[in-house]
């Protein structure tokens, strides 16, 4: 029996598939006298899950990453249960000398005790700096349709500097430095601070990793990922990645087509967008944040009020003026430092692409408000000081190849600012933070896709990777599927039943969604 399955809430384009039979009888239908059966669907081009069994050695985890993550909140009532690994990736390893550059850990997640059995391995990369892949696999594993873990078992995969005492080589008062600049600074000299604080990030991380400085990337970590694969015994690499860890799965994928399996590219990045571009459309995007943030601040009665979105206009707008001094005992506290309009929009940004920081982000700004910065320097040491914050510069100024100027820079902030009274021109400004950078040798390459057919997933209120760039770069990969969703947050799935209907459907029974599909907020 054929059951054609339709997804509630989702709106569909035009669509290229064969029309689907419903029978409604126990007994098979037989076709009508002198006529031949109908003919049979085409073979789905998706690889074959197939179930395989890891050569590495997991350890029982649960209770040491549980207090990592936060406590029992991030199981989701689940009982999740984690084991730990680690591969041996980089250096002779590769060519099956033995030895090895580096490690990247590999945390197994399933739905209770792990199967003695076989099951079929999928993968989960992060964003590295925001997100690691051990954190995305265990939010899928809470959120997700349970139906994802019976018979396949997700594995949450770091990248090379992402575990404890990774990439560490950027001061605190530097990474407050890169923070506090005021969003509307629009000019070389009122820019100065932030450049030098570039410089000196780029001085002391050229220092401390040495020639390991430009191996944090895309092309490395993709080459780590195929030793990540044979370690886990997977003929095809069935996988999900989250912005730079969908960058990874892409350049992965177009280097070893043929053990390329389903792919779910959630928040893809376009690598060859000019930074000017690309800082214009995720401050859009960030606008769009902020006003549902305010929506649903005002829904459920924030401490921020009605106005939510001209409550934090008015705490930067005073805070360019006044800003307010940090008490040398608060958390994430800088000797001198003081919590500035910059500081706001330095937390604003990363908040609003995780709506389960609204409510902490709503009560420290109404703190803020009223002349507590306590709520604020938590929420920046959050993003400063968890091990994230170093890792995601030096993988971003990796992959950037362009290097304006500050005069430039100034320019691009000031047509900014003219138009957006919260982020100013922050997101202009962010093309210095790599401006002392060393110039990638390899110029980015659009991504072509390959004949897979891949699913991508494109968020349109992400300040991240907004909307209109996931819509460019599925443009030009050939045999992607992009399914966009309606709502706020930097990734997609698993955030509405809609979108994970679709990504259940297309990793579990072989169903490549149809053109221009649209999930709702």
């Amino acid at each position: 029996m054929l059951l054609a399955v339709v997804l509630a809430g989702c709106a569909v384009g035009p669509s290229r598939r064969p029309p689907v039979a419903t029978v409604n009888s126990d007994e098979p239908a037989a076709p009508p006298s002198g006529t031949s059966a109908p003919p049979s669907p085409p073979p789905s081009l998706l690889p074959p899950l197939i179930a395989s069994s890891p050569q590495l050695d997991f350890t029982e985890c649960t209770a040491g990453q549980l207090t990592r993550l936060g406590g029992a909140a991030a199981f989701g009532g689940r009982d999740l249960r984690l084991g730990c690994a680690s591969v041996p990736v980089g250096g002779a390893f590769a060519s099956g000398s033995g030895t090895s550059a580096a490690e990247v850990d590999v945390v197994r997640v399933t739905l209770g005790p792990a199967p003695g059995v076989p099951t079929v391995p999928i993968a989960v990369l992060g964003d590295p700096g925001r997100r690691t892949g051990v954190e995305q696999a265990v939010r899928l594993a809470a959120r997700a349709p349970v139906d994802l873990l019976d018979g396949r078992t997700l594995y949450g995969v770091d990248v090379r500097g992402a575990s404890a005492g990774g990439v560490d080589c950027i001061t605190p008062g530097t990474r407050a430095a890169l923070a506090d600049t005021d969003p509307a600074a629009a000019d070389p000299t009122a820019l100065a601070p932030l450049a030098a604080a570039a410089a000196t990030a780029a001085r002391t991380c050229s220092q401390l990793l040495e020639d390991s400085l430009t191996e944090y990337d895309t092309a490395t970590d993709a080459d780590d990922l195929d030793q990540v694969r044979r370690a886990l015994g997977a003929v095809r690499l069935h996988a999900v990645g989250l912005g730079g860890g969908a960058a990874t799965l892409a350049r992965w994928a177009q280097n070893h087509p043929e053990q390329q399996g389903r792919l779910v590219l959630d928040a893809l990045p376009d690598p060859t967008a000019p930074v000017g571009l690309t800082a214009d459309q995720r401050a859009a995007a960030a606008r769009q944040a902020l006003d549902a943030f305010a929506q649903n601040c005002a829904a459920t009665g924030c401490p921020l009020g009605a106005d939510a979105r001209g409550a934090v206009a008015d705490l930067v707008a005073r805070l360019r003026t006044a800003p307010l001094p940090a008490s040398p005992t608060a958390t994430g506290a800088v000797p001198g430092r003081r919590v500035t309009a910059g500081t706001v929009v330095s937390v604003l940004v990363p908040a609003l692409a995780d709506p389960d920081r609204w409510p902490a982000l709503a009560t420290a700004l109404a703190a803020a408000r009223s002349g507590d910065p306590a709520g604020v320097l938590a929420l920046a040491a959050r993003t400063e000081d968890d091990g994230g914050f170093d890792l995601g510069l030096v993988s971003t100024c990796n992959e950037e190849a362009e290097r304006p100027t500050v005069d430039q820079v100034a320019q691009a902030a000031g047509r900014e600012r003219a138009v957006d009274p919260v982020f100013g021109g922050w997101f202009a400004q962010r093309a210095l933070v790599c401006s002392s950078w060393p110039v990638p040798t390899d110029v980015p390459a659009p991504l072509a896709g390959t004949a897979v057919p891949t699913l991508l997933l494109g968020t349109s209120a992400d300040p991240v990777v907004p909307l209109t760039e996931s819509q460019r770069v599925a443009a030009g990969m050939q045999g992607s599927a992009l399914v966009s969703w309606l709502g706020a947050g930097h990734g997609a799935y698993p955030a509405t039943p809609c979108i994970s209907g679709i990504v259940d459907d297309y990793l579990l029974r072989q169903d490549v969604p149809r053109e221009e599909t649209v999930c709702p907020p």
